[in-house]
């Protein structure tokens, strides 16, 4: 580390002009440690290491799509599972409506001739329809007597 003095000359530290001789030596011994003392040298794996680029990519690319298929594929059967659990769900609560029905229809049998008897009624009322005809035209009337809003609403 460098000091700058009055006169403007800069001055090193005691302590970094001794240590700076041991950070030289630490550097040299680490790089004496890692030095190979050997290498072997396969020529049929370099050859195969220069040119499996196009193969080992390829290998990348079918792998990284398996994935995906199998995501998706996961992620299908999921969805099924659900749609197949909500309709068991819409089932039961059918079968519960209509054992609630049934309980309190057991409970009222006169609910039955009652409905018979609005069918009745219903199918008694028929529109008249009217047809005129003319040289070039034909127009079909349909009257009806009796018509419920109500009913056309719903």
């Amino acid at each position: 580390m460098k000091v700058k003095s009055k006169g403007g000359k800069s001055k090193y530290k005691n302590t970094d002009i001794l240590s700076a001789g041991s950070k030289i030596y630490a550097k040299k011994r680490k790089a004496k440690q890692e030095t190979v003392d050997y290498v072997e040298f396969d020529p049929t794996k370099r050859t195969e290491y220069l040119t499996g680029f196009h193969k080992r990519k390829v290998e990348r690319i079918k792998k990284t799509k398996e994935k995906y298929a199998q995501l998706a594929q996961e992620e299908k059967l999921k969805n099924r599972k659900e749609i197949r659990e909500q309709r068991q769900q819409m089932a039961d609560k059918n079968v519960q409506e209509m054992a609630a029905m049934l309980r309190t229809s057991l409970d009222d049998p006169d609910q039955f001739e009652e409905e018979e008897g609005e069918e009745e009624e219903e199918e008694e009322k028929q529109p008249v329809v009217t047809e005129f005809k003319n040289a070039s035209n034909l127009t079909t009337v349909t009257v009806i007597d009796d018509l419920d809003m109500d009913a056309l609403q719903d």
